[in-house]
């Protein structure tokens, strides 16, 4: 049965020309299933034995009665959750009712290059976004988390560190983000010395003659 559900149950007593067809009822656990006149209620998730009792002679039969509790919801701990590559979290997840007989869930990642996911722990593979959902194995009840993974910058480099010109001319210096998967590929460049040379986008314009250092700088980190 389950839970708020009720049932009828017929008692026959025997012989059927029996003078005194009286009987009882009675349940072991009425916190699970309560029982009047043959009428079972479904109270509560678990297991009750109903009695059946003659009047004459104290005969009984039994019926083992199993109350389940069906899943309605399912609820995640996050619905977005950032992470940088590399690590870990833990989303709980939170079946409804809390009393459900059947707790078990599984997960899934719907790319599992960017973000795997294991008895609820996702771990960030690489940068980019992932769809970690949850499923109730009673009732196929989902819940989803959006993960973001980043990818931090931990350095950049440039394809010179000396650059001899003439005034007037031109030449491009190339700055390479470290790792090539970071996700935010954005830098800035600087001379400290305008006079000497300006910078632009990489591109190095010599103005005058003498020295100026061109900085490039990434902006996560």
């Amino acid at each position: 049965m389950e839970k708020g559900a009720t049932a009828e149950l017929t008692a026959t007593v025997t012989p059927t020309d029996a003078t005194n067809q009286k009987v009882t009822w009675s349940s072991n656990k009425t916190s699970v299933a309560t029982v009047e006149n043959g009428i079972v209620t479904a109270v509560s998730g678990g297991n009750a034995t109903i009695t059946v009792t003659t009047e004459d002679g104290n005969h009984k039969a039994c019926c083992e009665v199993t109350v389940t509790v069906p899943v309605t919801g399912i609820t995640l701990s996050q619905a977005e959750l950032p992470l940088v590559k590399g690590a870990t979290a833990t989303l709980t997840a939170t079946v409804v009712p809390s009393d459900a007989t059947n707790q078990k869930v599984m997960w899934r990642s719907n790319n599992t290059a960017v973000a795997t996911v294991a008895n609820g722990t996702i771990t960030a593979v690489s940068g980019g976004n992932a769809t970690i959902t949850v499923t109730t194995e009673d009732g196929n009840h989902t819940a989803t988390c959006e993960v973001t993974v980043t990818v931090p910058v931990t350095s950049v480099t440039l394809s010179q560190t000396e650059l001899p010109l003439v005034i007037g001319a031109t030449a491009t210096l190339t700055a390479t983000v470290v790792p090539s998967d970071a996700t935010n590929q954005k830098v800035t460049w600087r001379s400290n010395n305008t006079s000497v040379a300006t910078v632009e986008n990489g591109t190095v314009t010599a103005v005058s003659g003498g020295n100026a250092t061109i900085t490039v700088t990434t902006e996560d980190g």
